[in-house]
């Protein structure tokens, strides 16, 4: 059992470190390259009531600029909890996408209803709110689950039949849905079989990694366990570890429009990236590796030197 709570510990800091090192890496890199794709959710509602931009008025660097925090906020909850975009424009990834998506969602929660009864476990605290708790728990899983199981091996069945999503997987694509579609199958049956005993283990364990204290857990639940540690590890560092640089790849790059003239930051970025040497051999660029894009961006390709 101690080695079990050791590897939880080790799993879920190896979780935030390797996240950490994501979003610090992200912020290091050069200034991104603004897709300027709207409309984008902070504009002001007379715009965004028909997709435009502030840059449809002739005279827009001379009006100060707008952002809505409750519409960047309002946008960013949209897709996050519905992959909005998705359901306009891929109707048939989303119906095999969102279920998976949502059963995470659920996952997540179950987790922190169970964390709530080892709470109340601690305390020595068996009423209403911890029967509550583990109640709603045995939802989220048994939904949870069966959302996850669907949408994992739904997609691994679109990805292997789809020509045109075909040639853009790769092996570790199939790895990491088949993964999940084996975790979510082994909670379905466990959470299925025996709701109430699969939150309670899960609640007893919870409680032993704060107290250090052996608890009674079945072989199988330690499986289970083995498997949710390595997904702790593996999920941030492989492909899926877009959930956690959505803010960056949203709000920082899809949605950025900040004017250069009112940003001190963004000029400075912009400086930057003229600097960086060029390698384009593309003859209207004629990059040698060594002139810069300022060099490149002043200088006429067509001209002889």
């Amino acid at each position: 059992m101690i080695l079990l709570y050791l590897l939880a510990y080790a799993a879920v800091i190896g979780c935030v470190a390797i996240i950490v090192a994501k979003m610090a890496g992200y912020l290091k890199k050069p200034m991104h390259l603004r897709w300027e794709v709207y409309p984008v959710a902070h504009e002001s509602p007379e715009v965004l009531a028909h997709g435009g931009s502030y840059l449809e008025s002739s005279t827009w660097w001379k009006k100060p600029y707008h952002s809505s925090l409750l519409g960047t906020l309002t946008g960013f909850l949209k897709e996050a909890l519905f992959l909005h975009a998705t359901y306009e424009h891929n109707r048939p990834l989303w119906v095999r996408t969102y279920p998976f998506h949502l059963g995470l969602y659920l996952l997540i929660g179950s987790l922190g209803l169970t964390v709530l009864c080892s709470f109340c476990l601690l305390a020595g605290y068996l009423g209403w709110f911890m029967q509550l708790c583990a109640y709603l728990a045995m939802i989220c899983n048994a939904l949870g689950f069966l959302g996850v199981l669907w949408g994992s091996l739904s997609l691994i069945q679109r990805r292997m039949t789809q020509p045109d999503l075909r040639k853009f997987s790769m092996p570790e694509h199939f790895f990491n849905l088949g993964l999940f579609a084996a975790f979510s199958a082994m909670g379905l049956i466990m959470s299925l079989i025996g709701p109430r005993w699969f939150v309670m283990q899960g609640a007893m364990f919870f409680s032993g990694m704060l107290t250090f204290e052996p608890v009674p857990v079945t072989p199988v639940y330690v499986l289970y366990l083995l498997v949710s540690f390595f997904l702790f590890i593996w999920v941030p560092f492989s492909f899926m570890g877009h959930a956690f640089m959505k803010y960056f790849t949203w709000h920082d790059i899809r949605w950025d429009d900040v004017p250069a003239q009112d940003s001190q930051k963004v000029k400075a970025g912009i400086d930057a990236n003229l600097k960086l040497p060029v390698s384009w051999k593309a003859p209207h660029v004629n990059g040698d590796g060594t002139r810069s894009w300022a060099e490149v961006a002043t200088t006429d390709p067509t001209k002889q030197d």
